[in-house]
């Protein structure tokens, strides 16, 4: 017995689990308001699975494996170490805090000591664990603890892993790294204590008795699943397929043994009668979170198991592999955080935050009953929406499959566009924020039942010192006072052997209540379906079996063979799909197998006459139903600039007359239309109200000896290039032209370059000495890498995406300036940046799905980026700093007798510029580090131009001696009428 003397002032067993749960209210907290604000989040993803994993899910690992380990074990430890566990717990709290401000800051080091306090903290709860283990008399639920113990053993090399990660490792070993950090701390630190708790909680839950002696065989199984997730993790870091596989059958092996347990044990509560009826969500949440369980691991087997090899037969080892399973494990993110560990964790909070609040048990029953209040709406719209989500990301018949029987063939995977997701997303999110609501509802129902406990007692002369804890089963016996709040092992109480006085516990409401949650998904899905414009192709996509009558174009009609044409296409890194022409028999049905084999962007295939896949990731199949072949039909990639840079695909009926498939559908994709034909637009206009005006004066430079760390983000959008034209642009920090970029001679420069497009992306900074292999290479969709260089030499130097094709994306505006100025140059009254690039758009203006056009800026037409063009050299504007004639405007300001220097560069991708300022001259010209003239020269000399090729810069600088207005031009005139053109007035 301790002394209430010697006990820590404001600790008892209650208020120890008031303080200890707090971080993780907290983490919920959080978690609303970042799914919230999600959009302005760098690497969100990220954040959102690891408040989860690590700020929700460990945290209550540590909290209630404590909570367990006393309950179990029997033990009650000295009040005085509840503070040192607290302490612990914020401990942890604050190592994660630190970890994901590393990531978001792109500061790896900081990362680094967030995952060594993760692991520290960790460690000493698995060493506080083991003396407990230690200190235990003869306990029966020991091996709960030992695995509690084991489980937290792994999560050090899953953070160590994390923290490598965290330097962005080149391939192969971005891929093996994330695998190995993945299978360790989900499978196994997560994975095993979770398993080895439902070996307690779920009898508990379901108040039936525990066969001591059969919980004990099945957790030897337990050992099963660490061995599997080594050999897994193994499988990953030496690059072996197979081996992985061993590990991951063993694993699953495991989860089958263990979960047929904890399935006889929910048929044995079944057939018991009870007074009382169970908390329904605790049970529904908790059965079907380990359904997830199960099934994201079984779909991560197959996930691995589909990388043996690749398309071109290469051997099991192939890195690629490795990082098309890593990339692709992003679809299983939503079943095992949503669908396992939050409905795992709710479910669990929900039975356990009322019992281990005490009052007695009208105050548990009370609880119990709010947390479980709309339990079958909830659980049903939750799984149906998370439903959609995953087997809308299997690809092939399968997932076809799966969607189509959780859907009740109401809706295809092709139909879930991006507004469906939004709204389904939405509905899911409300339903788990709603155990928030809950949980502060049912403290207040307990603390009012407490209450009138208190008044009860006082009328019958009672002690109303509190209210008794409601007791918690134990098998073989009830709990002590002193553990009741704990949850052991549970027996079946005498009286639930009393004749059932409930309804039957799934009666009619509880039907109404599961329709209402799949009337709600649906009604939503079907709204989202509106917008996303798919219902007008509905029948091609999701019946396309029309018969005889049923044509893919609107020529004359073909009597259809009755026969089925498959072909197989791949999508590849050169952005074509191979093979791009298809040859099928007139009236055959064809059926198209597109396989993703570019191991770093997402692609998909649309036909002119509406069918169309879904996204496909690297790696992911996907089967397009094109109807019956009567006509030649236009196909392509909808990705943002992948159509343009060649990604298009012709079907081509044979057999047919010339007759018959003249015209179609082929006309209606533009085939007809030049495709060098020039897009014009009226340069004598303002730019658009939404379009700022590009800050043509230089940054300041940054102090030498000051290390300068960047931030750009890649996003693709509609942005405007030229008065009422808008280009499908790709870009750095959301403009047309990066940043503009100065640092001293010798001065260091970190990037953090995050992808937040929809393909692939890099970067490459012409000032720099570094590997291209290493820091140019083209990152995935949701990466980012860090490049750092050092500026040892002065000029005016470009950077731009270096991906294939360049041409594309820089004409795209993924290109910038980087000023490095001279030893020793004096400062200027004015200094300007104008960069000039060119860019080529295809003349027909883009179209939505519907087939309506594409609204720009301020109802701007959009264009996409024209590859014909950029090969014949037929630019249709060439701009200074990202816009046709924005200076015409707002022109650039000096005054009579200033210096003005005028930093300038030719980003291209292909022409360059003879730069001219009309009106003065020329006394100070520096081209590509090195002065070509300085004032008061021997030759009494000036320069009228300066020229520069593709890729190449200086500056110039001029004193204009009269006022006026003056325009800086490339003097290579039809480069000036397509928009390069600046103006600068001078003033007294």
């Amino acid at each position: 017995m301790h002394s209430t003397e010697n006990r820590p002032k404001g600790f008892t067993r209650r208020s120890w689990h008031r303080k200890a749960t707090k971080p993780v209210s907290y983490w919920m907290i959080a978690l609303v308001i970042a799914v919230a604000a999600h959009p302005f989040i760098p690497q969100f993803r990220w954040l959102l699975v690891h408040m989860v994993t690590l700020g929700l899910v460990t945290t209550s690992i540590m909290i209630w494996g404590q909570h367990f380990t006393e309950a179990l074990l029997k033990t009650r430890l000295a009040e005085e170490s509840r503070p040192t566990q607290v302490g612990r717990i914020w401990g942890l709290t604050a190592s994660i805090v630190l970890t994901m401000a590393g990531m978001l800051a792109n500061l790896p080091p900081v990362t680094v000591l967030g995952a060594v306090g993760v692991s520290a903290m960790i460690l000493w709860y698995a060493f506080a664990l083991g003396a407990q283990l230690k200190a235990a008399l003869a306990p029966r639920f020991s091996f709960v603890v030992r695995a509690y113990l084991i489980a937290a053993c792994l999560l050090p090399f899953g953070a160590t892993l994390g923290a490598i990660l965290a330097f962005s490792p080149g391939e192969p070993w971005q891929g093996r790294l994330l695998l190995a950090h993945q299978v360790v701390n989900i499978l196994g630190f997560v994975g095993v204590t979770v398993s080895a708790t439902l070996l307690t909680l779920w009898p508990t839950v379901l108040r039936t008795k525990l066969d001591t002696a059969k919980a004990s065989r099945a957790s030897r199984f337990l050992i099963v699943m660490v061995i599997g997730t080594l050999i897994a993790m193994l499988g990953a870091l030496v690059d072996n397929v197979l081996v992985g596989l061993a590990g991951l059958t063993l694993y699953i092996l495991g989860q089958v043994v263990l979960g047929s347990l904890l399935v006889a044990l929910a048929r044995q509560s079944a057939q018991q009668t009870r007074r009382e009826p169970l908390a329904l969500f605790p049970v529904l949440s908790i059965g079907t979170a380990a359904l997830w369980f199960l099934g994201t691991c079984v779909a991560l087997w197959g996930l691995w198991f589909s990388s043996i090899g690749s398309s071109d037969g290469s051997p099991v080892t192939s890195p690629l592999n490795f990082s098309l399973t890593a990339a692709r494990l992003h679809d299983l993110s939503v079943p095992f955080v949503a669908g396992f560990l939050l409905q795992l964790l709710l479910g669990a909070m929900s039975y356990l935050l009322p019992a281990s609040m005490g009052g007695g048990p009208r105050a548990l029953k009370a609880g119990l009953a709010v947390m479980s209040r709309w339990a079958i709406f909830r659980v049903v719209t939750l799984n149906l929406a998370l439903g959609m989500f995953a087997f809308a990301s299997v690809t092939g018949t399968v997932g076809e499959a799966l969607f189509g029987a959780l859907t009740f063939g109401t809706f295809a995977p092709s139909q879930f566009g991006s507004v469906t997701r939004v709204l389904v997303s939405a509905v899911a999110f409300i339903v788990l924020a709603s155990f928030i609501v809950l949980m502060l509802r049912m403290v207040k129902v307990n603390l009012r039942e407490r209450l009138e406990f208190k008044e009860r007692s006082a009328q019958l002369g009672m002690p109303g010192v509190g209210a008794p804890t409601a007791p918690m089963h134990a098998a073989g016996g009830a709990t002590s006072a002193s553990t009741s709040s704990a949850v052991s092992a549970p027996r079946a109480d005498a009286r639930e052997a009393q004749p059932s006085r409930e309804p039957a516990m799934l009666d009619r409401r509880h039907l109404t209540s599961a329709l209402a949650g799949v009337g709600t998904v649906f009604s939503l899905a079907a709204v989202g379906r509106a917008f996303d414009g798919t219902l007008a192709g509905a029948a091609a996509v999701g019946n396309p079996a029309g018969g005889a009558e049923h044509t893919n174009g609107a020529g004359p009609a073909i009597a259809p063979t009755g026969r089925t044409t498959r072909l197989k296409v791949e999508a590849n890194a050169d952005m074509r799909f191979v093979p791009n022409t298809l040859e099928v028999p007139a009236g055959d049905r064809l059926e198209i197998e597109v396989r993703n084999v570019d191991p770093a962007n997402t692609h998909d295939l649309v036909l002119a006459t509406g069918p169309h896949t879904a996204r496909l990731h690297p790696g992911d199949t996907a089967v397009l139903e094109a109807g019956i072949i009567t006509e030649p039909v236009e196909g392509w990639c909808s990705i943002v600039g992948h159509r343009a840079m060649g990604m298009t695909l012709k079907i081509t009926p044979t057999g047919a007359s010339t007759s018959e498939t003249e015209g179609g559908n082929a006309g209606a994709a533009g085939v007809g239309t030049d495709p060098l034909t020039r897009v014009s637009a009226d340069l004598t206009a303002a730019p658009g109200t939404s379009r700022t005006r590009r800050d043509p004066v230089v940054p300041a430079v940054p102090s030498p000896g000051t290390p300068q760390k960047l931030a750009f983000d890649v996003t693709e959008a509609n942005l405007e290039i030229a008065p009422g034209i808008a280009m499908e642009s790709m870009v750095y920090n959301g403009e047309v032209m990066g940043p503009v970029v100065t640092s001293p001679l010798g001065g260091k420069v970190e990037l953090t370059l995050t992808n937040s497009g929809e393909m692939g992306h890099s970067i490459d900074f012409h000032a720099g000495t570094v590997a291209p292999s290493t820091y140019m290479r083209t990152i995935a969709p949701g990466e980012s890498l860090v490049y750092p260089f050092t500026t040892d030499y002065a000029g005016a130097w470009l950077y731009h995406c270096s991906t294939a094709p360049m041409t594309m994306h820089l004409s795209g505006g993924m290109y910038g300036i980087l000023i490095v100025p001279p030893q020793g140059l004096a400062q200027a009254d004015r200094e300007y940046v104008l960069v000039q690039s060119e860019h080529y758009l295809t003349p027909e203006a883009s179209t939505g799905a519907d087939g309506s056009p594409v609204q720009g800026p301020d109802g701007c037409a959009v264009h996409a980026i024209s590859s014909e063009k950029i090969f014949a050299e037929r630019p249709d504007f060439t701009v200074f700093n990202g816009h046709a004639n924005q200076y015409v405007h707002a022109p650039l300001e000096a005054k009579v007798g200033e210096r003005v220097r005028i930093w300038v560069l030719a980003a291209g991708p292909s022409r360059g510029i003879a730069f001219h300022v009309v009106g003065t001259v020329f006394d100070t010209v520096f081209k590509e580090g090195k002065y070509l003239l300085q004032p008061d020269n021997t030759t009494g000399g000036g320069s009228q131009a300066l020229d520069l090729g593709s890729c190449q810069g200086g500056f110039v600088e001029m004193v204009f001696h009269e006022e006026g207005t003056y325009k800086a031009v490339n003097h290579q005139f039809a480069d000036l009428e397509r928009g390069a053109l600046a103006l600068i007035n001078v003033t007294a």
